[in-house]
């Protein structure tokens, strides 16, 4: 069994990674070449909806490793819910978002795919480790609160991503702005919903652990969200410029 101040001192360092990672994006603006931004000089591809497939359903079986090997299944309600959310988010982004994208010709460069893969290879079995041992702090109103948040961030994110996915018809690839719902403050809400549930789930099991996921996630969102923005002012001359990017009302 591996010692809680082996992997606190893992996470810790993990986390330092994903501050310097957000630094590299948001500083030097280095654009992920996948989706909307996909270029042509990263390497082998992979269809975009089975790229997507692999780097997801890696977190979920991370998580479960990590939890199942600590004999979490004794575990209190607490960890178990902890592990439902987990596991429903992630359910959602491995076997029905990514066959529901209506560009089946979208490409995903292999090396972003593997990157993704290491990445949620870390974050899901650190996760795992974390809940089946019960290391996290708990209080009621707070994990009361991070349930609900979760809940409300699920809801954005799958609300703005089928807006998203129904802007084409199977086979389209021209791309269309955004209405409705959350888009009409910011350009990305599907990434700022996702930034409320993995708040919500830090508050409803504190540790380490989910902590660096949060961080993580902020790391990888907030720069995509900015790339995503900045995309649709120079796709679009139309484009609504009272919009915020990410955060309604503050950026």
């Amino acid at each position: 069994m591996i010692d809680q101040e082996l992997l606190e001192t893992i996470g810790w360092g993990w986390i330092g990674v994903a501050i310097i990672t957000f630094l590299v994006f948001f500083i030097l603006k280095v654009v992920a070449p996948f989706g909307r931004h996909t270029r042509s000089d990263w390497g082998p591809v992979i269809p975009n909806s089975w790229g997507w497939f692999f780097m997801e359903v890696i977190s979920i079986m991370g998580l479960w490793t990590g939890f199942l090997m600590t004999g979490g299944m004794q575990s209190s309600w607490i960890a178990k819910a902890g592990m439902l959310c987990w596991t429903l988010h992630y359910i959602n982004r491995t076997f029905i978002f990514p066959f529901r994208m209506s560009n089946k010709k979208k490409k995903m460069p292999v090396v972003i795919m593997f990157s993704a893969i290491f990445f949620n290879s870390i974050n899901g079995t650190l996760n795992g480790y974390f809940l089946g041992q019960e290391w996290f702090y708990f209080s009621f109103p707070l994990f009361t609160f991070g349930l609900l948040l979760f809940g409300a961030g699920m809801y954005i994110n799958i609300k703005s991503d089928n807006i998203l996915l129904n802007l084409r018809k199977p086979g389209e690839t021209h791309y269309v702005i955004p209405e409705g719902f959350l888009f009409k403050y910011v350009s990305s809400p599907n990434l700022f919903g996702e930034i409320i549930e993995w708040t919500g789930f830090f508050l409803m099991v504190p540790s380490v652990a989910s902590l660096s996921f949060l961080v993580w996630t902020l790391a990888n969102l907030i720069p995509r969200a900015r790339d995503h923005h900045e995309w649709y002012l120079k796709t679009f001359e139309n484009y609504p410029p009272h919009k915020n990017i990410l955060f309604p009302k503050v950026w």
